[in-house]
């Protein structure tokens, strides 16, 4: 199913809350999603449904490279609301588990183009992403829950430990390390330092592989162990097979019941 005739779309669809863009540059190979929940991005069950509804449009349509960014200069994203998120029954349950989930398990590569400050649930939603591309000239990439004292809970910290490996996740999680993009560069947390120009580098190297089904199912063998974290009872990886074809369906069907709301708009 195609929805790219209707893009730009914003979210949540019929309203007027635009916390969310796609759309697809023309002539490029990639689609754009960006991130416009002001001040500066923080998480609320609002802005990760209009998240993850987003993501289930563009599973859908032809494949392209997915890059995100920030409508804000200065912030990627800050992190958690934590005040309502701790106030909402089973927020990391029904919300941010299930936004790591489908941004990490995209059918599509990813690049994560963090022009500002990417700090906490925003540094952890960035690692999720295949790629990175960090802005040289502000902001930092900082998992800072220690300076707050507060928990992490397994997949936060599963995808640093499991990308990045246990020594520099001391230095995220245990020293609550501020990473300017040449430190991130150096530590390899991200890919490249600069912006959309550099992204655009990663997708013309990249683009060649998005029509591969076994994409998907490669990046959740090579990350097994986030992979379990947040697939519950996904931990064989002969299930990965199964488990992408039951996504798949779950996907066209909700597919169907967009189809019927963007007809309206």
């Amino acid at each position: 199913m195609n929805f790219t005739s209707k893009f730009p779309l914003s979210f949540p669809l019929e309203s007027d809350k635009k916390l969310i863009t796609i759309s697809a540059p023309k002539g490029k190979d990639y689609y754009l999603l960006t991130l416009n929940s002001g001040p500066d991005n923080r998480f609320t069950p609002t802005f990760i449904t209009a998240f993850i509804d987003a993501l289930d449009i563009l599973s859908v349509c032809p494949p392209k490279v997915l890059i995100t960014t920030s409508a804000f200069p200065k912030f990627y994203s800050n992190g958690l609301d934590l005040e309502l998120a701790l106030s909402t029954p089973n927020f990391f349950h029904l919300y941010y588990n299930r936004l790591l989930e489908k941004v990490f398990d995209f059918p599509y590569p990813t690049i994560a183009l963090i022009n500002g400050h990417a700090f906490a649930a925003g540094f952890m939603v960035s690692a999720c992403h295949d790629y990175r591309v960090m802005n040289d000239q502000r902001g930092f990439a900082c998992l800072n829950e220690l300076e707050f004292d507060s928990p992490l809970l397994p997949p936060m910290i599963g995808i640093f430990r499991e990308k990045f490996g246990p020594k520099i996740c001391r230095k995220i999680a245990l020293e609550a390390h501020r990473f300017t993009a040449q430190e991130a560069i150096s530590e390899g947390l991200v890919d490249a330092a600069g912006g959309l120009e550099q992204a655009e580098a990663i997708v013309a190297r990249i683009s060649k592989f998005v029509s591969k089904s076994s994409y998907r199912l490669i990046r959740r063998e090579t990350y097994r162990d986030f992979y379990k974290l947040v697939f519950s009872g996904n931990n064989d990886s002969l299930l990965a097979f199964g488990t992408a074809e039951l996504d798949d369906k779950v996907r066209e069907g909700r597919a169907e019941s967009w189809a019927q709301k963007l007809a309206k708009l």
